[in-house]
């Protein structure tokens, strides 16, 4: 018979005992996962973010926080499982969560996040121990800027999708409202096509022959004026208004423009340009032949009903007093000075008002040219600084890896701590010259108000107390560098020492880990024993089929005599004598088996007291401490 042995493993053959201590173990494994997280149900400042942080995947759409029978690690690896596959960044990372897993999974679960989130470059770091110890502070905001990259993913896509939803059912049904549109889209089109017709460029004159006009400028203009439109020419300023810098000769003709006022002789000017166009576009006239009946024309409409109210007062109070129809007793001649007057005050008032507002904007003019310069000249300096800036970052993100990375973090953070520190320090300059410049005016005022009461006894006292200070600053300068060095050093060696929850957290590893070996063990075990057992059952039955087979071979030749039955009985009754040994022997240690199972439950059972005890000293221990701790506080404080 071959049999194996568990000796070797630190177990004996007893599946009995086996069985009944399983449930033992996950009831112990259980009471230690609740001791290991309990710590962290116990700040209250843990509890504010777990709940947080499940407030947050409800609001971004991961409803599974909702189930109670999941677990707190369940629950939040779970959702930074979701964000991260919600959030489509392409990461070349695979994740895979499964509920309940093993610690192996879990820690290799709490890597991948890790990983995956470098590579999101997350502004807030999160390590593998702190998602496996339920670290909700430092969880929380990856959390919340995980649901951000959601919405703002689903808010990209949303409008998209949108689109998609309406063209596929675009192509099947229709609204009321297209069918509407439909239906009046040929009315509006014939409209349209109306309007086009009726508004379109119409010809009021006609060249009457070959044109004799040699300039390219004045067959343009004959053909605008067959069209009924006049161009008049502008009128240049003088050469001292026009030299305008070239950074700011757009903005100060529009500066100079929005001033809405001219020199006389510009008004002369124009005015004499304007005469010589109307002289110009007569003669072109003679030479065409009117095509359309006489009537106001569209652009003279336009500009009537386009004038402003303004205007139309203005000129309302200037045609005052002005009278289509000669008074009575009074001259034709008379009657036209009189109204040549009118016109000669009134074109006076204007030019006089004009200037006034001419003069009015000279000063603003000048101070927003000199305003606009100086901006220019600041803009350009800052573009060049801004385009220098971002050639720099262009170049300096070329040169991140995966390599790299992490140097390049390290760097930046760096970076930024000098920068904040050169702000600090400017900060610090300036509130010293502040207090410089506060101190040197009270001094000038004493000196003003009295110069001779401070002599030179006085000024050796407060020059000597200055230097004694000063002194003394530096050497609690060099003591406060010795105590911060100091600090330090113990702030490093207590960063060596392991503090209680990272204990807690090598404990329920360690504990996780065990309970996987222990149910290793455990299948082992029982396919080693059930191998023996149908091994001695296949033995037995060997030996059995052995005998009957040779019973029944020797069974006829045992009946032809009296002697061979005789014999024949003999070896039956030595076969029935050795089969009741064995089974006395079998009972026997069947007892044996069955003494030796009491001893050991009477043993087991001592062991569950002690391990009770054992708990219940380590909660009081606990209590104590957390105890200790706050009388200690108190004393500090």
């Amino acid at each position: 018979e071959k049999s194996f042995d568990m000796d070797g493993y630190g177990y004996e053959e007893n599946p009995q005992q086996q069985t009944e201590t399983k449930p033992s173990i996950g009831l112990a494994s259980g009471r230690k996962k609740e001791d290991a997280f309990s710590h962290v149900f116990k700040d209250a400042d843990q509890v504010a973010k777990y709940d947080a942080i499940v407030e947050l995947l409800l609001a971004a759409g991961y409803f599974r926080a909702r189930i109670s029978s999941l677990s707190h690690f369940d629950k939040v690896i779970g959702g930074l499982t979701w964000c991260i596959s919600s959030s489509q960044v392409d990461v070349d990372i695979d994740l895979f969560f499964q509920e309940d897993s093993t610690m192996g999974m879990k820690i290799q679960l709490g890597e991948v996040i890790e990983k995956t989130l470098t590579r999101m470059r997350c502004p807030h770091p999160l390590r593998s121990h702190q998602i496996r110890g339920l670290d909700f502070i430092n969880i929380h905001p990856v959390i919340q800027w995980l649901v951000t990259k959601v919405l703002e993913v689903r808010k990209e896509t949303g409008d998209l999708l949108r689109t998609v939803s309406e063209w596929q059912f675009g192509k099947k049904y229709s609204l009321p409202s297209d069918e509407e549109f439909e239906a009046r889209k040929g009315d509006a089109a014939k409209y349209a096509q109306g309007l086009v017709f009726r508004y379109r460029p119409s010809r009021k004159y006609r060249s009457k022959g070959s044109s004799s006009l040699t300039d390219e400028e004045d067959r343009v203009q004959s053909t605008l004026l067959e069209y009924g439109h006049k161009a008049y020419r502008t009128v240049a300023q003088k050469a001292e208004k026009r030299q305008l810098s070239s950074k700011n000769s757009q903005a100060a003709k529009l500066i100079e423009a929005s001033m809405g006022g001219s020199s006389s002789e510009d008004i002369d000017a124009a005015k004499a340009a304007h005469d010589a166009d109307e002289k110009r576009f007569q003669r072109m006239l003679q030479n065409m032949d009117e095509t359309s009946s006489a009537g106001i024309s569209d652009n003279v409409l336009a500009g009537l009903i386009g004038m402003q109210s303004d205007d139309i007062n203005r000129m309302e109070g200037e045609m005052e007093g002005f009278s289509s129809s000669k008074p009575a007793g009074m001259s034709g001649k008379q009657f036209e000075e009189e109204q040549h007057a009118r016109r000669v005050e009134n074109l006076h008032k204007q030019i006089t008002a004009l200037k006034e507002k001419l003069l009015a904007q000279k000063q603003p003019h000048h101070e927003l040219s000199s305003a606009l310069q100086e901006i220019e000249s600041e803009l350009s300096e800052k573009s060049g600084r801004n385009q220098h800036i971002i050639d720099s970052l262009e170049k300096f993100d070329s040169m991140i890896t995966d390599e790299n990375r992490e140097d390049i973090e390290t760097l930046r953070a760096l970076v930024l701590l000098n920068e904040n520190l050169k702000k600090q320090d400017e900060q610090f300059r300036l509130n010293c010259k502040r207090q410089l410049q506060m101190l040197n005016e009270k001094i000038k005022q004493i000196q003003d108000s009295d110069p001779g009461s401070m002599d030179s006894e006085r000024d050796k006292l407060i020059k000597d107390t200055h230097e004694k200070d000063l002194d003394r600053l530096v050497e609690h300068r060099q003591a406060l560098g010795k105590k911060i060095r100091d600090i330090a050093m113990v702030e490093r060696k207590i960063d060596e020492i392991p503090s209680r929850s990272e204990l807690q957290q090598y404990q329920l590893q360690l504990v996780e880990l065990y309970e996987q070996v222990a149910a290793k063990l455990t299948e082992t075990r029982k396919y080693y024993q059930s191998y023996n057992t149908l091994n001695a059952t296949l033995t037995y039955l060997s030996k059995e089929i052995l005998l009957i087979n040779s019973i029944n071979e020797n069974y006829k030749s045992a009946m032809k005599t009296k002697k061979n039955q005789e014999t024949f009985l003999q070896s039956l009754d030595e076969v029935i004598v050795i089969a009741k040994k064995n089974l006395d022997a079998t009972d026997q240690k069947i007892a044996e088996e069955k003494l030796e199972l009491n001893e050991t439950n009477v043993k087991y059972q001592a062991l569950i007291t002690k391990e009770r005890t054992y708990h219940k000293l380590v909660k009081e221990f606990e209590v104590e401490c957390e105890r200790n701790e706050k009388l200690l506080a108190q004393a500090g404080s």
